[in-house]
């Protein structure tokens, strides 16, 4: 399933294979040009921990020299409780490191935490929309020494109910985050004065 999720900036591409190797642990291909694509260069990303169905690469995002994938049915919390890989470049994408390995501190069964994912800097996003009866939350993480450490702010709805699935789709940029629903009932702005 090569193209199952991509990710762009500038004159870097990232695309998803969650089903690499015959629904083994996924992959994802990192793409990079320096000519306007007349040549590039290709890195195979992999989970250091990956397993079969993991689903490593079912959604990528990526900003600067960061790239986030999402592996929405790994099993560290049970079975499809997800996870997040952060991997980060310091020679300009000719190698990629993984540098921390993102599961929500209340992960649960079935969270679906890693199937949408967002990227702005030294932030990122990863929706769990099943968490807590399907009424879904997202993690905001943030590090300020390239992923050595990092924090975790978790998000929900303020009039969350069952079946809404916040978290189902989300953005960041700056100070502001956007979470949409799949019930298609709302989209929730959210923004921080404190740096989360």
């Amino acid at each position: 399933r090569f193209g199952w999720s991509v990710g762009i900036y500038g004159d870097t591409i990232v695309i998803g294979a969650d089903q690499d190797a015959n629904s083994g642990p996924g992959a994802v291909y990192v793409f990079r040009t320096s000519d306007g694509w007349d040549t590039h260069t290709e890195i195979k990303l992999t989970a250091s921990d990956g397993v079969s169905s993991d689903d490593f690469g079912y959604s990528v995002a990526i900003d600067g020299a960061t790239v986030v994938v999402g592996a929405w049915y790994d099993a560290d919390n049970g079975s499809m409780s997800g996870s997040a890989y952060v991997f980060l470049t310091t020679d300009g994408g000719a190698t990629y490191d993984e540098v921390a390995k993102l599961t929500a501190s209340d992960g649960a069964y079935g969270d679906n935490f890693g199937r949408h994912m967002a990227i702005d800097g030294d932030t990122v996003l990863v929706g769990a929309y099943f968490e807590n009866n399907r009424r879904g939350a997202v993690y905001v993480y943030r590090t300020t020494d390239n992923w050595d450490t990092h924090t975790e702010t978790k998000l929900t709805a303020s009039d969350a109910a069952e079946g809404d699935y916040f978290g189902w789709s989300v953005a960041i940029d700056g100070d502001t985050v956007v979470v949409g629903t799949m019930s298609g009932a709302a989209a929730y702005v959210l923004r921080t004065t404190d740096n989360w």
